[in-house]
């Protein structure tokens, strides 16, 4: 069986399998779409999520993007931070290039289309895994189901990203305690994992996600705050330096961020020469610990790992039972932040391995799993608007934390509303509470972050945030009368799915129905 990881990711994107001769991780290069450099003396392979549109149906992707500076030449025309806007509630608008519109939605999948076809041309895949964000919502999750239905990807799998990195790390070591904390370019992640040792040599490894916990923030908005700290400093503003100016700014500022992991304090600058101005940022780590604690980043992270330590102590584990922490993802390799998980669990424990390659190398491990044992981040319920107060109220139906597969709500009994009702249509969403920067978007549809901030959201199952027909009547329903019974059930692959019965013919109109697919 040949297994193929995509890690797709904010910034970069990872693609490995396993090598048939040495049975260890093996990450794909992709010609001139790849990118290779080098990071702790291990040189590291990724495909930077960059997609350039040169006109109708004609793309350039990865490292020729960025290589070529594609996105300041013609910035409307390049599209980065893709994915993490398609896992968003609230996206920018399409862009219109050449005639043609031009969506997240849209632009993620063609990179992906583009990742498979040279994935196809070196390999014959017989599984497919795609890693997720902790807090990814279902619907995020049935895009990439859609689409690889399109691409015709086979067995697919999709797990959470740090829980990945976890059964990477911890599938060598049976029996461990591990915690990984995926900080990346767009979500900052953690999973405390244990897994169980097998009874014998012949019975494969068990996994437990002990607990998660998530955030939408990432390093694209620590870029974004390092020039706008910037633009303070100087008494300049966005509007004055214009669009193309911005975007080289946010690479400079990217620079700096990346230097300050190995100095002290890092200097960059440039010469504007349409506007005739002169740029020079200089930063150096304390004044970058201000901005992420200016900005609440540090403290977001604070509270990511006290709900997991808290999620853990109810299940009788303690922060000291944790034996590693590992640190993954590009914003891990920030000195303040690796200064604050170290002042939580001490020196010797914590870990900085494969940051930007754990994610998908562990993802290879599902391959060896009996089983993971996972829990629901966010919770499931009907909508219910409320007349009077003019005010939405929530029906919970599977609350957070249930196992799953098998998480079930109680049996509902419901009547319809007006006499000749032919159809019960339902509000079904998830519920959760969302860490995240406040994003505004410009003309061209790009994002610029600001602090964070966290707030409670619903997200409807069904793409376009309509009701869920989950029955059709006949005969017609009349009120006063309990009419159909329906049963919520989470399965293997964290989809929610329903049985109706009627109770009035006795007929079964549904019969483990993925919500997101009724009509």
């Amino acid at each position: 069986m040949t297994t193929v990881v995509i890690d797709f990711g904010t910034s970069n994107t990872v693609v490995c399998t396993k090598d048939l001769i040495t049975q260890t991780p093996r990450t794909l290069k992709f010609g001139d779409i790849s990118r290779r450099f080098e990071i702790g003396g291990e040189a590291v392979t990724v495909v930077p999520s960059l997609v350039f549109v040169e006109g109708q149906n004609r793309f350039m992707f990865g490292e020729t993007v960025r290589a070529k500076r594609l996105g300041f030449s013609q910035p409307e025309r390049a599209f980065r931070t893709f994915k993490r806007d398609l896992a968003a509630d609230f996206v920018p608008p399409p862009r219109l290039l050449d005639g043609n519109s031009y969506s997240a939605e849209a632009i993620s999948e063609t990179f992906l289309q583009e990742v498979w076809r040279q994935v196809s041309e070196q390999l014959q895949p017989t599984q497919a895994i795609f890693t997720v964000p902790v807090g990814a919502f279902e619907r995020y999750l049935d895009w990439f189901r859609s689409v690889a239905d399109k691409l015709n990807i086979p067995n697919l799998q999709i797990v959470d990203e740090s829980t990945a990195a976890a059964l990477g790390y911890a599938v060598r070591r049976p029996g461990t305690l591990v915690l990984v904390i995926d900080f990346g370019g767009g979500t900052l992640d953690l999973s405390l994992v244990r897994t169980v040792k097998p009874a014998s040599e012949q019975q494969a490894v068990k996994a437990e996600v002990i607990a998660k916990s998530d955030a939408f923030v990432g390093g694209v908005d620590v870029d974004n705050w390092i020039v706008e700290h910037y633009l303070q400093k100087t008494g300049a503003s966005r509007s004055a330096v214009g669009e193309i100016g911005y975007m080289n700014l946010l690479e400079l500022a990217e620079s700096l961020k990346i230097r300050l992991s190995t100095t002290e304090e890092a200097k960059e600058s440039w010469f504007d020469d349409e506007n005739f101005m002169s740029h020079e940022l200089q930063l150096n780590r304390d004044e970058l610990a201000d901005i992420l604690e200016n900005q609440q980043l540090l403290e977001q992270l604070r509270q990511a790992i006290d709900e997991v330590l808290s999620v853990a102590l109810t299940k009788g584990i303690s922060k000291t039972n944790i034996e590693q922490v590992l640190l993954v993802g590009g914003t891990c390799q920030i000195p303040a932040v690796q200064q604050l998980v170290v002042s939580y669990f001490g020196k010797q424990k914590v870990k900085l391995d494969k940051p930007f390659e754990a994610v998908a190398h562990g993802a290879l491990a599902l391959s060896e799993m009996a089983e993971v044992d996972d829990y629901l981040r966010h919770s499931y319920a009907i909508r219910l608007w409320e007349p009077h107060s003019k005010s939405y109220s929530y029906y919970t139906l599977i609350e957070k934390g249930a196992k799953y597969p098998g998480a079930k709500s109680e049996p509902l009994t419901l009547q319809v509303a007006s006499d000749g009702q032919r159809e019960i249509r339902l509000d079904i969403g998830e519920v959760a509470e969302v860490s995240q920067a406040e994003v505004t978007y410009d003309a061209s549809g790009r994002m610029t972050s600001s602090n964070l901030v966290k707030q409670d959201t619903y997200r409807s199952l069904e793409t376009h945030h309509q009701q869920v027909c989950v029955a059709h009547l006949q005969p017609p329903g009349e009120t006063g009368i309990d009419r159909i019974q329906a049963q919520f059930e989470v399965n293997e692959q964290r989809v929610l799915v329903v049985t109706v019965k009627d109770l009035l013919t006795g007929k079964m109109l549904v019969e483990k129905g993925a919500i997101a697919k009724l009509k």
